[in-house]
């Protein structure tokens, strides 16, 4: 990594942890401040208020992977429009207490890993329109959850969000050679896969000699699926795609 990023950048310097206790202000931040027990980072809370507040304002679909001891079903249950479905699975037996179909809010026991039982979940409920994975966190259950879920049970336009990636760089949860970090690296290859290629790199340009043509090109699936890949410390949000997502085009004036 050091090499990589050249000398002025792998300086070595002093990082001090800030001592807040408290979010940055914002609703999910005051709802996270008066729900017990809750676990979450709180830089996480500003980048969830900015990735979700559109969809407030309508009922959507929520699966979380990880309820643990259900207050982020809570959380999510009072931000969200009042009539927006959320689901919570769980390996724990006991998080079934949690299930509160009055409320609707849902919880399934099974593991993340097994494709059988969320193809259960997606026949149960339809896809989501967001997906958070706060699971197991080990490194192969992320990118087999996400290469199953992101095509099956991601609706139109939705948000998968990866919680807690730094464990990918400890031993304890690296159980796989491809991280979900790693995994994620090949997803923007992906998205730029019309540029790859010598046929497909002659074709992206024959559009100047032609401008009414319209190019065609052979791609991975992915490619026409996720809109952008976010990145901060320790999360990461795919977006899906509105439908099939557009060739990108240039046009010479």
């Amino acid at each position: 990594m050091l090499e990589a990023l050249g000398p002025d950048l792998a300086t070595e310097v002093r990082w001090k942890e800030s001592g807040a206790t408290q979010p940055p202000a914002g609703d999910i931040a005051e709802i996270f401040n008066s729900t017990p027990n809750v676990y979450k980072s709180l830089h996480y809370l500003p980048i969830y208020e900015t990735a979700l507040s559109p969809l407030r304002t309508r009922p959507i679909q929520m699966l979380e992977i990880g309820v643990d001891r259900g207050g982020s079903l809570q959380m999510w249950r009072r931000y969200l429009h009042p009539e927006s479905v959320i689901v919570g699975i769980d390996i724990n037996p006991k998080t079934s207490q949690f299930d509160n179909p009055a409320q609707q809010m849902h919880v399934r026991i099974g593991a993340q890993q097994d494709t059988t039982f969320l193809h259960s979940l997606i026949t149960e409920f339809g896809s989501f329109d967001v997906i958070i994975d706060d699971g197991s966190h080990m490194t192969s259950h992320m990118v087999k959850t996400f290469r199953w879920l992101f095509p099956r049970g991601l609706a139109s336009g939705g948000i998968y969000i990866v919680e807690d990636i730094g464990t990918n760089y400890q031993k304890a949860w690296r159980d796989n050679p491809m991280t979900f970090i790693e995994f994620t690296k090949w997803l923007i290859d992906a998205m730029n896969a019309r540029c790859q290629g010598r046929k497909n790199w002659r074709q992206n340009f024959a559009h100047l000699r032609d401008p009414h043509r319209l190019m065609e090109f052979s791609v991975p699936l992915a490619a026409t699926l996720v809109e952008k890949v976010e990145f901060y410390d320790s999360i990461a949000l795919i977006h899906r795609a509105k439908g099939c997502r557009q060739v990108p085009r240039a046009v010479c004036r």
